[in-house]
C-alpha cells in the first residue's frame, strides 16, 4: 500500500519540471510560495514527501516495537503538513528566521516530535484525560511530598465526562493562557520523579518543580504548534497566549507555578475529579 502512494506522490510531483533537481529547502518555500494555487501546491507537497520518504524506513526500525509503517507514514505526512504549516522560517520570531536550511530542520524535528507523541500516547492512553489523579492537592500544599502512583483500575473509577483537555481549551479561550500551558506541560512533560520503595517495592511519583520549570523554558515553535492543533485553537491566537507565558521572568516563574497549583486545588473541575466525578 504505501508503495503505491509514494508512486502516487511520484506522479503528482512529475507534473513539475525539474523538481528532482531542487533541494528539499527549496521545495519547500515553493510549496508554501504556491499555497494559494491548489495544483502546484499539491505538485510540490508531493515532491517533498518523496524526497523525505527515506525518514519512513528510518523512524520504522527505531520504533517497530511499536509502530507499524502505516504509523511512521502518518508521522512524515503530518510532520510535512506541520512545518509547512508553522512555516517558521518566514517567522520573525523564530530562531530559524530566514534559514535557508529552516524547512529541513522543521520536518526532521516534527517527525522526532511526532514520533515522541506517538510513545506518550501510548503511554498514558488510561489518564491523560483524568489529570486530577496527579494530586495537585498535594503538590500545591508541599512540593516533593511522595504520592503513590494510581493503577489503571482507579484511574478508570475517577473517568468524567468533561476531560481535562476540554478544561485547558476552556482556560485558554478565557486568556488564562498559564494554567492553559501549565496544565499541558504537566501532561505532556511529566515533572515527576518515580521512586521505588526498596522495602515494599511500590513505586511513588514525587512532583518535581524545577523540572516543570525548565520545560516552560523549553517551549518552542513546534511545541505551540502541536498545542493550537491538539486544542483546536487558531494558531495566531496561540503565538499570542504563549507570548505572554514566554515572557514571564525566570525569577518569577516558580512563585506563578506554586499560586496556580494553589489556585487549581481548589477549582471546582479538580475537586470533582478527587471525588470521583
Amino acid at each position: 500500500m504505501l508503495e503505491e502512494y509514494k508512486e502516487a506522490f511520484r506522479r503528482c510531483a512529475d507534473t513539475i519540471d525539474g523538481w528532482r533537481e531542487l533541494s528539499k529547502n527549496e521545495l519547500c518555500f515553493r510549496c508554501v510560495a504556491n499555497k494559494g494555487n491548489s495544483r502546484l501546491y499539491d505538485a510540490y507537497f508531493a515532491a517533498i514527501m518523496y524526497k523525505y520518504w527515506h525518514l519512513i524506513a528510518k523512524y520504522y526500525y527505531q520504533s517497530s516495537n511499536v509502530a507499524t509503517w502505516e504509523d511512521c507514514y502518518d508521522w512524515l505526512e503530518d510532520s510535512v503538513y506541520w512545518a509547512l504549516e508553522l512555516n517558521a522560517w518566514n517567522d520573525k520570531s523564530s530562531s530559524i528566521y530566514k534559514d535557508p536550511n529552516g524547512p529541513d530542520k522543521m520536518i526532521n524535528r516534527c517527525m522526532k516530535c511526532a514520533r515522541l507523541t506517538f510513545y506518550q500516547y501510548i503511554n498514558r492512553k488510561k489518564r491523560r484525560d483524568n489529570f486530577g489523579l496527579l494530586s495537585l492537592e498535594e503538590m500545591s500544599e508541599q512540593f516533593g511530598v511522595t504520592v503513590k502512583e494510581p493503577e489503571v483500575e482507579e484511574i478508570e473509577d475517577t473517568v468524567t465526562s468533561w476531560s481535562i483537555k476540554d478544561y485547558i481549551k476552556q482556560q485558554f479561550d478565557k486568556k488564562d493562557y498559564f494554567i492553559s500551558v501549565l496544565l499541558d506541560l504537566i501532561m505532556t512533560q511529566e515533572p515527576f520523579d518515580k521512586i521505588v520503595d526498596k522495602e515494599t517495592n511500590i513505586t511513588y511519583t514525587k512532583f518535581n518543580r524545577n523540572k516543570l520549570s525548565r520545560s516552560f523554558n523549553h517551549i518552542d515553535d513546534i511545541y505551540i504548534y502541536e498545542f493550537s492543533r491538539k486544542y483546536r485553537i487558531p494558531l495566531e491566537t496561540a503565538k499570542l497566549g504563549f507570548s505572554y507565558v514566554t515572557s514571564i521572568k525566570s525569577n518569577l516563574l516558580k512563585a506563578k507555578i506554586d499560586t496556580a497549583l494553589e489556585r487549581l486545588q481548589h477549582d471546582r473541575f479538580f475537586v470533582m475529579l478527587r471525588k470521583g466525578g
